[in-house]
């Protein structure tokens, strides 16, 4: 299988490191551009309580920059490193939006890690990495 593109969905969890480990060790052998997209979930996830003054359009436009910039620095360590990487901060549901995603990049592999920093620790496969390996069209790679 010739790999042009790879899709690391990356939330800075451990397994989210070791699935951008293995695309980056994946890519030297076949030379793809990786994508590392992490995903904002909706304002409309966001709980205040009642007579709670929050702005939460700027606050998640400051989440936003803040995640813009971490990728930006891991995108420059990597292409120090000699990958080819683009670091990308998309929001919406986190399957779907690394689902449409995929599509529209062209993407031939998702490489994700079996859990992300969401909770329910006993489960073996999260259940992005479950939404990803079932309704992907393309190869997806679980990390452990």
């Amino acid at each position: 299988m010739s790999t042009t593109k790879i899709l690391v969905a990356y939330d800075k969890s451990e397994y989210s490191k070791r699935a951008l480990d293995w695309a980056l060790n994946y890519q030297r052998r076949q030379g793809a551009i990786i994508d590392i997209v992490t995903i904002l979930p909706p304002i409309s996830n966001l709980y205040t309580y009642e007579g709670c003054s929050i702005d939460v359009v700027n606050l998640q436009k400051s989440k936003k920059e803040n995640i813009r910039y971490q990728l930006d620095e891991l995108s420059t360590e990597c292409a120090a490193k000699g990958h080819k990487v683009h670091g990308l901060v998309l929001e919406g549901n986190i399957a779907e939006s690394l689902l449409e995603y995929s599509i529209k990049s062209g993407a031939d592999l998702i490489v994700t890690g079996t859990r992300g920093t969401g909770g329910f620790k006993g489960l073996l496969l999260g259940s992005i990495a479950h939404k990803l390996v079932s309704y992907a069209k393309i190869p997806v790679v679980v990390v452990k």
